[in-house]
């Protein structure tokens, strides 16, 4: 009798014990990704206007973020944060309203707003914003999704947004098919992929796969377009391939909005380094140089001009020439002020150039 008690207590104080530990970890591994960890934040002072707390929010709204990465990279619907929503279609922001004119903004996380003290501080709110003074009947959806690449943007496009009777679709983009150097085409995996959503709940396992399996497994922590190296050796042939597979998906993007009657603009971003801009102290002194990347830009731009059947193409990388404050936060991020010089030029466009 007494042995069985004596187990009966042993194993009691064993759950206990293992409560007691996944709590350490499961507080760790929050306290750990809303103090600790560095998202590039702290130290941006054109971030200056976001206090401590708050840049720290942001970092962990964007790192609690969940994805499915099957058949391609895109969100999960219905995420609810601090700074960030993602609602029930997937798109950061509201609910979807009925509009009679409703423009969908791709791109990626210089769309999504990356950095963004809230959903309406991004590149698509504040152009709704701007053209909500003109029209009253008008909606701007945010369809951006970090590290996506045209590649992703064309499969979204053609399965999703044209689902959605879209009036107009703006794709922002350059940045990412330039650092990821995806030279051919990805597999499309025509299944859904199981979705983690225990990352809802548990982040000690998140954690310790982001900042201690993935640096082992690759041997370096994973950079992103942002973190750019400082110095890329110029690939011509690579730069050529890109922009040639750029060129292609954009003609079967502009083809699609003639079949699909929507109106189809194709901007090619502006980057840090690729910048006509004069630059603040800040900003100098996180300018990293990149040959490669100047060279495929410009690849871009050139190709831009075989679009002939879409109704839009802009080349921004010089939108900021006339603004000397800081707006880059880091290699390819704008803050709130380059947020809204965007839109305010993107805008501007669209009247001037009589597209809506």
């Amino acid at each position: 009798m007494s042995v069985n008690v004596s187990y009966q207590k042993q194993s009691i104080l064993f759950l206990f014990l293992i409560i007691i530990v996944f709590l350490i970890a499961e507080g760790s591994a929050r306290t750990y990704e809303l103090f600790i960890q560095d998202c590039g934040l702290e130290k941006a002072d054109s971030l200056d206007d976001l206090d401590y707390f708050l840049k720290r929010q942001i970092c962990y709204d964007q790192q609690n973020i969940i994805y499915s990465e099957q058949p391609v990279l895109s969100l999960v619907p219905n995420q609810h944060f601090a700074t960030i929503n993602i609602n029930n279609d997937g798109f950061r922001g509201s609910e979807l309203g009925t509009s009679n004119y409703r423009i969908f903004v791709i791109g990626g996380s210089t769309v999504f707003g990356a950095g963004s003290p809230g959903d309406e501080f991004t590149i698509p709110s504040e152009l709704e914003k701007l053209l909500k003074e003109k029209y009253d009947d008008i909606e701007v959806i945010n369809a951006g999704i970090s590290s996506i690449t045209s590649f992703e943007e064309l499969y979204h496009i053609k399965k999703n947004l044209i689902n959605y009777q879209p009036d107009m679709i703006i794709i922002y983009d350059g940045v990412n098919d330039i650092f990821y150097k995806r030279t051919t085409e990805p597999v499309i995996l025509e299944e859904e992929s199981e979705i983690k959503d225990y990352q809802r709940y548990l982040r000690s396992p998140v954690v310790l796969y982001r900042h201690l399996l993935l640096p082992i497994i690759n041997s370096e922590i994973n950079i992103s377009p942002s973190q750019i190296p400082q110095s890329e050796k110029n690939d011509s042939l690579i730069s050529n391939q890109i922009s040639s597979l750029w060129e292609q998906r954009m003609t079967e993007f502009c083809n699609l909005s003639i079949k699909n009657n929507f109106e189809s603009i194709v901007i090619i971003q502006s980057a840090l380094y690729n910048e006509k801009k004069p630059l603040s102290d800040f900003e100098k002194s996180i300018h990293k140089k990149n040959t490669y990347g100047v060279t495929t830009f410009n690849s871009l731009i050139e190709k831009s001009k075989n679009l002939n059947n879409c109704s839009l193409v802009l080349d921004l990388s010089d939108v900021f020439e006339n603004t000397s404050d800081s707006v880059y936060f880091d290699q390819v991020h704008t803050n709130n002020l380059g947020n809204k010089i965007i839109a305010e030029r993107i805008y501007r466009e669209l009247i001037d150039n009589k597209i809506i």
